[in-house]
């Protein structure tokens, strides 16, 4: 008797909770049904948004809102820009070949093939410049097309001259002597002189910093220690020289962090070259200690 009331109050437990879950939100529905009424009392025509630029015209017609002429218009200036894009990267490579070649002719002593190099690739880079101001005007003045290989291909140019002065004259060129060299190559074109940016030139002088290197192992292997010690002293002023510079990460952070190492090579170098040296100081002063006990010896035979 137990087990069956159980049962039967489970019974009518479960179909309790299914009639209260079967009854419908009516608080929702009155919520909604004025809404509803009242849309569908309106006509369809009232139920569309007004906008203020449709035309009165018909469904089928469209109004402008584009000035299509401006479009063009920066259509042909970008395609205009693009093209002389393209002219300058091909150019700079040409810069920046020759700027390579003067180099290996430095450092192979051959000045004369290193100084045509050089004026060509000045000649080159000038070629270029009135299409970079030319391009300046439509950016707003900015001159965006000397940013990337143009301006890589003078910080190699700069390297090559600066490396070809520092040769020659035996001291590092400064900024203005190099913007002189343009000059003096533009005004036999009678056209505008390049002038090279702070970054372009320090980018150039920290790399001419590793052919120096090269260029004293050069001179260390002829025993010429006065060329050495002057490469030596070059690479620790501009060392000196770069450390009032607060550079971010960058070129030219990298080029300057490998500029330590370069100056503890040539730092190797020099104490190499002293140790030779005082061997063979020694070895001359005990050739000539010899040499002369010989001698005594001979002048008591006589």
């Amino acid at each position: 008797t137990f087990r069956f009331m159980q049962a039967l109050l489970w019974r009518r437990v479960s179909f309790a909770s299914r009639t209260i879950c079967s009854i419908p939100n009516r608080a929702s529905t009155t919520l909604r049904a004025p809404a509803l009424l009242n849309m569908a009392a309106r006509p369809s025509s009232a139920r569309k948004r007004e906008r203020p630029w449709s035309s009165a015209a018909g469904a089928g017609d469209t109004t402008t809102v584009l000035d299509a002429s401006s479009f063009a218009m920066m259509v042909d200036t970008y395609t205009l820009l693009d093209e002389m894009r393209e002219r300058v990267i091909k150019r700079s490579r040409d810069v920046q070949k020759l700027a390579k070649q003067s180099i290996y002719s430095s450092l192979r002593a051959d000045n004369d093939k290193a100084g045509k190099q050089i004026e060509q690739a000045m000649s080159a880079a000038t070629e270029l410049l009135p299409i970079i101001n030319d391009a300046a005007k439509h950016t707003g003045g900015m001159p965006f097309l000397r940013m990337g290989s143009y301006s890589n291909a003078l910080e190699e140019l700069a390297e090559g001259m600066i490396l070809a002065h520092f040769i020659k004259h035996g001291k590092v060129a400064s900024p203005k002597e190099l913007n002189e060299l343009f000059a003096i190559n533009a005004n036999k074109d009678k056209v505008a002189a390049v002038e090279l940016t702070s970054e372009e030139y320090l980018g150039g002088l920290l790399d001419f910093t590793g052919e120096l290197q090269r260029y004293s192992i050069a001179r260390a292997t002829d025993r010429d220690v006065e060329a050495v010690a002057l490469c030596r002293d070059a690479c620790d002023q501009i060392f000196g020289q770069m450390l009032n510079f607060d550079l971010r990460n960058g070129g030219l952070r990298k080029k300057f962090d490998s500029l330590k190492y370069t100056l503890k090579k040539m730092e190797a170098t020099m104490y190499e070259l002293s140790l030779s040296g005082s061997a063979a100081g020694l070895a001359t002063a005990a050739h000539a200690k010899e040499g002369g006990g010989g001698g005594e010896e001979a002048d008591g035979n006589e």
